[in-house]
């Protein structure tokens, strides 16, 4: 009898245990913040060593060499380099001059200089033509190219430059025949005129450069 009671007195404190306990860990509380590790699972190697990826090696990059040319024997003679080409038009002249006062006649007492550089086209007898001075002892009154004359004789004006005049000056005229003749001759001279030398200050025979 006794026995019973005390057998059935351990089953409900027992009962009683797992009842306190099934409270208990229901209301843990993990946190709002509460994240798991991750879990990594470990990478399967291949079974054979073949089956592996290969890898790729670096491979050193030999730097360029140079190709030798053969030289030529000794006494070979070295080829001329290719002459200039002709110029394409072949009917092109240039003349030029150098403008002073000890060319006129009689010569003038001038420190005065010039420079005209003139472009002659035969096909079309047009010339062309660009002229600079400075120096002068006065305004220019007339500028003048004259010919048939030598460098020693006087001759008419064959072409007056229109004005007005500064220090530089681009003109262009057509030429008859005759006066291409001449001029291509070494024949024409220029004049140059000014307030303080009447009968020309500055003289220049004009020369064919090709």
């Amino acid at each position: 009898m006794f026995l019973s009671s005390s057998i059935r007195w351990r089953a409900v404190l027992a009962l009683l245990a797992a009842a306190v306990l099934a409270s208990a860990c229901g209301t843990v509380d993990l946190g709002p913040r509460y994240s798991p590790p991750p879990i990594r699972m470990p990478e399967s190697l291949p079974a054979n060593p073949a089956e592996a990826p290969p890898t790729v090696q670096p491979m050193p990059v030999p730097p360029p060499q140079s190709v030798p040319q053969p030289l030529p024997p000794i006494g070979t003679p070295v080829p001329a380099p290719p002459a200039a080409s002709p110029s394409a038009n072949p009917n092109l002249v240039t003349l030029t001059t150098q403008l002073d006062g000890a060319s006129v006649i009689p010569p003038a007492r001038s420190g005065a200089t010039g420079q005209l550089d003139a472009l002659y086209d035969g096909a079309t007898r047009v010339l062309r033509w660009k002229a600079s001075w400075s120096g002068l002892a006065g305004a220019i009154t007339a500028v003048q190219f004259r010919g048939p004359a030598d460098a020693t004789q006087i001759a008419q004006p064959v072409l007056l430059w229109p004005g007005p005049f500064g220090d530089r000056y681009e003109g262009r005229a057509t030429l008859t025949p005759s006066q291409a003749t001449d001029m291509l001759s070494g024949l024409w001279y220029v004049s140059v005129f000014t307030s303080s030398y009447p009968q020309g200050e500055l003289r220049g025979q004009l020369r064919v450069v090709n």
